[in-house]
């Protein structure tokens, strides 16, 4: 089941639903080498309370004075889909392995993360006007939920 035939413009989302998650996940962990919360590719695979989300998480990273290193593993499933929705919407659900990614202190000073490992998420992602999809929620649960 392919959920867009319609491809859009360069400058828009992503082409599917899929596509938009993965790319949520790409952006997010170059903002958070950084941190940034005002990433700027953030609103292009996200928008909406997934866009809250990535954000207030970036900016609590930043403020502690941490930055994320390491890799992100995602396996994301599409679970259901509605196409009669305004906008259409696409479900997904993935177990996230963060047990390769970590918070360091930006100055290198000793930080204690608390540590990663396979961990469900969920996600809604939206069918725009222009045919392009964005997240437009998602949630992580607790490490070892999948």
């Amino acid at each position: 089941m392919s959920p867009s035939l319609v491809t859009p413009p360069p400058s828009a989302g992503a082409a599917t639903a899929l596509d938009a998650y993965r790319g949520m996940w790409t952006v997010y962990s170059d903002a958070i080498r950084i941190p940034d919360p005002s990433y700027p590719d953030l609103a292009r695979y996200a928008q909406d309370d997934a866009l809250d989300v990535l954000v207030k998480g970036l900016a609590s990273v930043q403020d502690n004075g941490l930055v994320g290193q390491g890799e992100v593993t995602i396996a994301p499933s599409v679970t259901g889909a509605d196409p009669s929705s305004t906008p259409p919407t696409v479900t997904l659900e993935d177990c996230v392995d963060t047990a390769k990614s970590h918070l360091v202190k930006k100055d290198g000073s000793g930080y204690q993360d608390t540590p990663g490992g396979p961990t469900r998420a969920t996600a809604t992602v939206s069918r725009l006007s222009d045919g392009s999809w964005k997240v437009s929620s998602f949630a992580l649960f607790a490490v070892g939920s999948c």
